[in-house]
């Protein structure tokens, strides 16, 4: 039972051991009579006991609900029935269940049918994620809500050190504030078959999110009204007072020798938050406001179906057509805006269109042949139009306008599979996407300077890439079972250098004289980005990959199974991605030493990396120092980055039964994961100012490599079922877990360490260290 980022499941200590060890405690002579007999009459059960958590966590609680020390129920139940089981002949089930309920993170649910016509089902779950136990504030304001307020904290002096001296009162308004956010979901499900052709289906859900997460803040400094004079930042809980409804309905019809399906889905999202109002805490109080996400709709049509053109020949294929609105009112600051906006909101609408095609041919009885064509059209058809507004330092006034991104894609694909011999198979697959990106009727609303007809807001608008891969299986021998897998990308992306996106920048220009040659009031030119840089995601590259694995069954009662995969990307860019690596490497077998023991071991690595180079911006000011000292930096000088993630995973687990004839069964399990990632700059050049500076000193912080940001997970699970009568048992369990967390940014939110302007939050890297003890009664009917 392995676990991730230091999250654990209650199925993990209560459930987990009911399902796997429920059924070894008094196995019959034959499991196959049983799971027959399971058909006709399944066994229910109920669960019921408790659990204890020793310490405070919420790490260890994030998704659990075991966030705080304590006691906590365990609720457990699957109970079945209707006249279709037991030695009757009906048609109708029921079955009513629920998991968790002790916690934060149960579900419920219940659902009846009748075999052939109809059935219903009603779902509920709920989740809270636990984000943080150590965040402070002296902000005062209600978790969700969407007004934080400064009362008796003053103003902090907005020269240096700023916020990493703030006096013995202000420190004192800081308190503890435990950030988490709330998912319940409520879902109900129908169906009915009209008759053996027709039938219609109908899905409803409904989910409710509430609470808030940790979001960085940007305001203004006011040293008079609508005057911005320089950039202040605050961690605050950003409410996510959302909620969502979905509906899809769809009518069935099957044929002889084809099948179709006509439905609707209707998404409805809705913030009952416009903004969130804050106050500033340099300059003059002011309260600003930050946005939330927009309230939208979504309607689409879908149409899929399929034909057997014969026995070997069959085409499968579908078509949909969506419509998104979003017309939520803007929330801004008025200060901000140099001239009034021109329009009150975004009045956001686009269309996606989508048709799919694909052919599979039974060509002999040792080859398939399939191929496939795809096509995607999202056509945004907002309006652009041109807000002229001060940036939050106030030192830049910008003439952006909304970009309303469109983009079509066409994909291609062949494959075959074909079997070489009665134990050997290969596949090979080929792949072509093409995709084009566009904006429409780019800056051409409201607000001025409007932009030459015809200006583009893409960068790259097309991108191409091939695709080519082939799999082999083959079974080399009884019990042993190899694979392979290579797989070869090539994707191009062009360049548009006259692209302006809504953004500011050098516009493309190395040099303080080009960018004062551009033309003033509209900028974004090349993506405000130095000419050569291309980022990742949109820039041509290369990929190779290789992966492989083999299963061998030794005997009947040892098996071991190896995995491994190596990915190789290079990038065709002057700047930024250069390239990237990775590799991952599994391990895992299982000896039973006899009937009622068993042994399990596994181990896994993996890492990633990659590198990256730009261009040096210029001039650059050293530090500290009382007077920033400009440093000439080399014309062209670059510098490199590498970035490394790493981890590794090893566990063992054990279990045996048959003790006390046959009624004890006990299982073990330990694992211990351990993860670091690693970033190291490097600078191509060396100054050219009499003692300027050099990699070696510290006043460049980033010219080092930085501290490795490193974790350890460790977990020890030991558990017990005992079974008191033949439907009765009762489970006991104690769980020790241990997490060390090491990461430098949380330096720079410790009072007196932050960056000059940004509040401190005083979070610190989670690590705990505690123990669950767990007990429960399952019944059996």
């Amino acid at each position: 039972m392995k676990t991730r980022n230091g999250k654990i499941n209650i199925r993990t200590l209560t459930l987990a051991v009911h399902a796997a060890l429920v059924g070894m405690v008094a196995m019959p002579a034959n499991a196959q009579d049983e799971s027959a007999a399971n058909l006709k009459a399944p066994t229910s059960y109920v669960e019921l006991g408790g659990l204890y958590v020793n310490t405070d966590s919420a790490k260890f609680g994030e998704y659990t609900g075991l966030n705080k020390k304590g006691g906590y129920a365990i609720g457990n139940a699957d109970v079945r029935g209707g006249s279709a089981y037991g030695p009757g002949d009906g048609t109708q089930r029921w079955q009513v269940w629920g998991s968790d309920l002790g916690t934060t993170s149960r579900a419920a649910g219940a659902n009846f049918a009748d075999q052939g016509r109809w059935n219903i089902g009603l779902v509920y779950d709920e989740l809270v994620h636990y984000t943080s136990d150590s965040y402070q504030t002296p902000y005062e304001g209600k978790m969700g809500g969407n007004q934080w307020t400064l009362s008796g904290f003053g103003l902090v002096n907005s020269a240096a050190p700023g916020t990493r001296a703030l006096s013995a009162t202000q420190l004192a308004q800081f308190h503890n504030v435990d950030v988490s956010n709330k998912r319940e979901n409520l879902a109900l499900t129908a169906g009915l078959i009209l008759d053996r052709r027709w039938s219609v289906k109908l899905d409803y859900n409904r989910l409710d999110q509430s609470g808030a997460k940790l979001m960085g803040f940007g305001s203004a400094q006011f040293a008079v009204a609508n005057a911005p004079t320089g950039e202040r930042v605050a961690i605050l809980p950003m409410p996510t007072n959302y909620t969502t409804d979905t509906v899809n309905a769809a009518l069935n019809w099957l044929g002889e020798n084809s099948n179709a399906t006509l439905s609707y889905f209707g998404s409805f999202f809705h913030d009952r938050y416009n903004g969130v109002n804050f106050q500033t805490f340099v300059g003059s109080t002011v309260t600003e406001t930050m946005g939330t996400a927009p309230s939208n709709n979504l309607h689409q049509l879908n149409l899929t179906g399929g034909y057997a053109l014969s026995q070997r020949t069959k085409l499968a294929g579908g078509l949909s057509y969506s419509y998104n609105t979003q017309n939520t009112a803007y929330a801004y600051d008025t200060a901000a805006m140099v001239t009034a906006s021109p329009t009150s909101s975004l009045n956001g609408s686009v269309r996606n269109t989508h048709a799919d095609l694909k052919l599979t041919d039974q060509t002999t009885r040792d080859l398939i042949l399939s191929g496939g064509l795809k096509y995607d059209y999202r056509d945004n058809r907002t309006a652009s139009n041109i807000y002229n507004f001060r940036s939050i330092d106030g030192g830049n006034i910008a003439n952006y306008p909304n970009a309303p991104l469109s983009f079509k894609k066409w994909q291609a694909e062949l494959a075959g599979d074909y079997r070489l011999s009665r134990n050997q198979k290969v596949r090979l697959a080929y792949t072509h996407d093409d995709i084009h990106r566009e904006c429409n009727n780019y800056a051409t609303g409201g607000g001025t300077p409007a932009y030459a007809p015809g200006t583009d807001c893409v960068t790259v608008p097309n991108t191409k890439e091939n695709k080519l891969g082939v799999a082999w299986r083959i079974k080399a021998a009884e019990g042993v079972n190899l694979n392979a897998g290579y797989s070869y990308s090539d994707r191009k992306s062009d360049r548009d250098l006259n692209a302006r996106p809504p953004m500011i920048g050098r516009d493309g220009n190395p040099t303080a004289a080009g960018i004062a040659a551009a033309p003033p009031g509209i900028t974004g030119l090349n993506g405000g980005e130095f000419i050569g840089f291309n980022p990742f995601f949109e820039a041509s590259r290369k990929q190779n990959m290789l992966k492989g694995g083999a299963n061998w069954e030794a005997t009947d009662r040892v098996s071991v199974g190896f995995s491994g995969r190596v990915t190789d990307d290079k990038y065709d860019t002057d700047f930024g991605m250069q390239k990237g690596k990775s590799w991952g490497l599994n391990l895992d077998g299982t000896y039973a030493y006899t009937e009622n023991g068993s042994l399990t071991a596994y181990a896994t690595r993996q890492q990633r990396t990659r590198n990256m180079t730009n261009e040096q911006r210029s001039p650059l000011s050293v530090p500290g120092a009382a007077s920033a000292t400009a440093v000439a930096i080399p014309a062209g000088a670059t510098w490199n980055n590498e970035l490394k993630d790493s981890d590794t995973t090893v566990g063992i687990g054990a279990k045996h039964g048959g003790f006390f004839g046959g009624r004890l069964e006990l299982k073990a399990d330990a694992t211990y994961t351990w993860a670091r990632t690693s970033f190291n700059t490097t600078l191509d050049y060396s100054t050219t100012t009499t003692g300027g500076l050099t990699c070696a000193d510290p006043s460049i912080f980033t010219c080092v490599a930085t501290p490795d940001i490193t974790s350890s997970l460790f977990r020890v699970n030991v558990a017990g079922l005992y079974q008191l009568t033949r439907s009765s048992k009762v489970s006991l369990g104690v769980l020790h877990q241990r997490l060390k967390s090491d990461d430098f940014y949380y330096n720079g939110l410790q009072s007196g360490f932050t960056p000059t302007g940004v509040l401190p939050t005083n979070q610190s890297a989670p690590n705990y260290s505690l123990n669950v003890v767990y007990a429960s009664y399952i019944y059996t009917f």
